[in-house]
Parts: C-alpha cells; sequence; structure tokens
C-alpha cells in the first residue's frame, strides 16, 4: 500500500553506520574508530570517528589504507543487531510526528501535510524533529519538499533544516552534486566521463536523449534531478517490541559491571519510549552465556513508568536473586511499549508515595525475604483465628472517591488484634463471666457469648476456649481461656 501526501519531510542521518554503532557503543566517541564492511585489509570504510577524520581518514578508503595514515585505529563491524535498533530508533522518532512513515538504513519519510495546527511553520517542525531524533543519539538533517525523493536528495546535501516551496525544487537541487543520487559504480563513471558534476548539468541534458547512453533508468534519474518523482511513500511496518542489545568485547561474570552495561541498554530502551509518548511495562533481560545458552530474566513492573533508576533497581534486584552461572558475552532487553497510567492528585490529599516507589520496595523486599513472601494480607477462608494469605500487591487503578459509594452500604465491624494478648483476670460463676480486669479496662461483664473451643490457631497448638464479652462502658472485647495454661488472656477488641 501507498500513501500520497501533500508535505513529505525527510530526516536523514549522515554516516549511517558510525552513528548506529556509536549510539550502542558512545565510549568509542572520542577513539580512533572505524566502521567498514569487513575485516579485511580490502574492506571499505563506512565512517570513522573525528580524530581519524582529522588525520585524512575519509569514507570509501580500505582498511589498509586507513592503517598507513594510522596504525592504531580499531576497525568495528556493525552488527545487525546494532543496525536494526538504530532504524527502529529512528522509525519511533517519526512516528510521534506522523502515522504515515516510510524508514529505511539512515533516512526516514514522514508525510507532515497535516501539521500545521500544531507547528507554526515548517522550518519549526523540522528543528523539533531534529530534536527528538538526538533524544535517541542520532545526529541528522532534515528537509521538506512536496516530493519524497526532492526531500530525500535534498537532505542528503544540506545541513540542519532546508524547506523547499512548491515549484522551487529546482532552484535547490541544481547545484547539489551528483553523489547525491542512487549511481551505480558504472553509471557515476559514465557521467564523470561526460564532464557531468552537479544535478544541474544533468538536467540540461535532453531527456529524450539518456535512454540511449544510460537506458531506461537514465530517464528516472533525469525526473529525480528535476525534482519530478512524485513517487508515493510506501509505509514501513512498525518494530513489534523495543529492544537494545550489546554484544561483550571479553565475556563477564561479575554482576556489577553487567549491571552498569544494562543501565546504557535500558536508559536507550527508555529514550525510545520517551520519544513515541509511552512507558515500560514488564521487560525480559537475556544473558548470552558461553557457549550458546541463553538466560532470561523477567523484571515485574507493577505500573508503566519512564523512570530509568527505578527500573534499574528493579532489574538489580532481580538479578541477584538470579545471578548469571557462566560468563556473558551479550546481552539484550525487549519490552512491549505501554500507555503510562495518569496519577491524578487531589488538593487536599496529603503526600502519597509513587506506585514506582512503592514497586521498587515491593522488589527489594521480595529480594530479601524470597518470591511469593511479600504482597497483600487478605483474611484465609478458615475458622481459625489470625490466619491471612498473601497475594501479590496491586496498586490502585483509580482513586477512591471516583468509585462514589456504595449503593447499599452495610455496617462492617473490624476487629483489631492485640499481639501479643493481653493477660486478664476473669471471675466467673461456673460457665457465666461475672468480671474482667485487664491493663486499661476494668468493669463487669453484661453480656458474654461462647465459649468456642479451637484447637490449633496460629503459632499454638494448645485447646483454647473464646469469649465475646460487652462492659458497661461499651467495649466490645474477645477473650480467651488457654485450658493448657489455665490463664486469660484479652485477646482482641471490636471497632
Amino acid at each position: 500500500m501507498s500513501l500520497t501526501c501533500e508535505r513529505v519531510a525527510c530526516l536523514w542521518i549522515p554516516s549511517w553506520s558510525l552513528q548506529a554503532l556509536l549510539r550502542a557503543r558512545p565510549e568509542l566517541r572520542a577513539q580512533k574508530v572505524v566502521v567498514s564492511d569487513g575485516l579485511l585489509p580490502s574492506s571499505l570504510l563506512l565512517g570513522a570517528t573525528l580524530p581519524l577524520r582529522q588525520l585524512g581518514v575519509r569514507v570509501g578508503q580500505t582498511v589498509a589504507q586507513a592503517r598507513n595514515l594510522c596504525a592504531e585505529l580499531q576497525v568495528h563491524v556493525l552488527s545487525d543487531a546494532n543496525r536494526q535498533a538504530a532504524k527502529d530508533a529512528l522509525y519511533d522518532v517519526a512516528s510521534a510526528f506522523s502515522p504515515v512513515i516510510e524508514c529505511g538504513d539512515g533516512f526516514v519519510l514522514l508525510g507532515v501535510g497535516d501539521l500545521a495546527k500544531l507547528f507554526p511553520d515548517e522550518e519549526t517542525l523540522g528543528k523539533a524533529l531534529l530534536v527528538q531524533a538526538e533524544s535517541v543519539r542520532l545526529h541528522g538533517r532534515v528537509a521538506i519538499a512536496s516530493y519524497k525523493e526532492t526531500a530525500k536528495l535534498i537532505a542528503k546535501a544540506r545541513a540542519d533544516v532546508t524547506v523547499i516551496r512548491r515549484g522551487d525544487e529546482k532552484l535547490y537541487l541544481r547545484a547539489l552534486p551528483l553523489s547525491v543520487l542512487p549511481l551505480s559504480a558504472s553509471q557515476a563513471l559514465l557521467l564523470s566521463r561526460f564532464g557531468l558534476r552537479t544535478l544541474g548539468d544533468l538536467m540540461a541534458l535532453p531527456r529524450t536523449k539518456l535512454p540511449t547512453r544510460l537506458g531506461k533508468e537514465g530517464l528516472r534519474l533525469h525526473r529525480l534531478a528535476s525534482g519530478e518523482d512524485d513517487s508515493p511513500i510506501q509505509p514501513t511496518t512498525p518494530p513489534v517490541e523495543v529492544c537494545e542489545s550489546l554484544d561483550l568485547d571479553e565475556p563477564e561474570q561479575n554482576l556489577e559491571p553487567l549491571l552498569f552495561l544494562l543501565r546504557g541498554l535500558v536508559d536507550r530502551m527508555m529514550a525510545r519510549l520517551r520519544a513515541m509518548s509511552l512507558a515500560c511495562g514488564d521487560f525480559v533481560v537475556e544473558l548470552l552465556e558461553k557457549p550458546h545458552g541463553i538466560r532470561r530474566v523477567e523484571v515485574k513492573v507493577a505500573t508503566p513508568t519512564r523512570e530509568v533508576a527505578t527500573l534499574t533497581e528493579l532489574l538489580r534486584l532481580s538479578l541477584q536473586a538470579h545471578p548469571p552461572e557462566t560468563e556473558v558475552r551479550g546481552l539484550l532487553v525487549r519490552t512491549m511499549a505501554q500507555r503510562p497510567r495518569p496519577l491524578q492528585l487531589g488538593l487536599f490529599d496529603g503526600e502519597q508515595i509513587l506506585p514506582e516507589r512503592l514497586m521498587t520496595l515491593i522488589g527489594r523486599l521480595q529480594a530479601l525475604c524470597g518470591d511469593g513472601k511479600v504482597g497483600q494480607a487478605v483474611a484465609a477462608d478458615s475458622h481459625l483465628p489470625g490466619l491471612c494469605d498473601v497475594v501479590p500487591l496491586n496498586p490502585p487503578t483509580k482513586r477512591d472517591d471516583d468509585t462514589g459509594p456504595p449503593l447499599s452500604p452495610s455496617p462492617r465491624l473490624a476487629l483489631h488484634m492485640l499481639r501479643p494478648p493481653r493477660a486478664a483476670t476473669v471471675r466467673v460463676n461456673g460457665s457465666r463471666l461475672l468480671h474482667l480486669h485487664s491493663d486499661g479496662l476494668s468493669g463487669p461483664v453484661l453480656r458474654s457469648g461462647g465459649p468456642y473451643r479451637i484447637r490449633g490457631s496460629v503459632g499454638n497448638e494448645g485447646l483454647r476456649d473464646y469469649y465475646d464479652v460487652e462492659l458497661p462502658g461499651g467495649e466490645a472485647l474477645r477473650l480467651f481461656f488457654d485450658r493448657d495454661e489455665g490463664n486469660w488472656f484479652l485477646d482482641a477488641r471490636y471497632d
């Protein structure tokens, strides 16, 4: 499916292979590093860092030629994983502006004809696109035109932001070098033999004569140089998940160095999510162990968040509970993008703990106590007093005030347990309780219920007789008589 747009923006990333590598390995930026299509001396350079460019190293040279200029240079080959991650990040940047996107290696085209209500002019739109690209560690150029190929050619050659009005395409294209065209080696050689250097030189040739020299492709090149190619945008399928990976130069097993590297992966992942105004939910970490094993660790996140510190802390706790068993040769972090959960605070609400901090606290407690031992306590379905179950704690999805009062509220009686139970003195007459005395409580028993005989409650396997009593002051209490010890205890108070 293709889509036609009135205006098209092209975000072009120069030195694509080098920027994709430095995005994954920012520590190499100040070093003497080249990216090539192989490790052989005859391999061609695709990019070089600034220290090498200052020594004369250029794209298109061979590795052997570059070593003659700098013997200590480092040669890297861009991995498919890093290339795909940078390409997906470029798509994420464009998705913040338009749903019509065509993405390739080093460029992205997007329809921007309906963004006039959001940006005062197209130059401001282009600058916003550059800022969004820099947030994911990609530095580029932007051109906005009526045709996608025109925008692409100008973005290749001109820095910053260029806006081409309809009808001015030839004016901007005329001075551009022929190297911006998608020429094969034989075509570039033939045009140079003709003495052509710029697109203006190619425009001056009669279009009807080009097929005899360049074939049908010559007509297409002439239309491109003239700014007349109106081919529509071919939409690219969006990435299924946000994934970042890193191959280690040296295998590592210690947890602290691995966590340092994983934080960089999480930071890049979060930068892509912020570009789309989305957040991170549950995510998976894969440790590529030697020789060919994969250790997968799932990190649970109760509420979607954009806080790198929170995710890193949860990751640390998960890895401490499941540390790597052998040396790790690679790392991978992936997640499904989720919408952040809005948090609306009330005008008169006091200080509340944020969901991210709450889940970090729970993660720390789980690391100390073990899985399944930290959560929310609920009363167990049992006749024994004091029993409870632990269920996972889920943060509230909305405030209590938003739900409104129940349609038919029913009064409930709460039981305030006293731990440990307080010693008490009870005067009885047969099975009837007459008077109670305990710490802070003393008086005759107006009404009582019981006994309720129970064996085997929590922390006690003895035999107990439980009583419910009411005192003149309105206090409703629960007592029990320990038949093994022969003593009375005040167990709870009804509120």
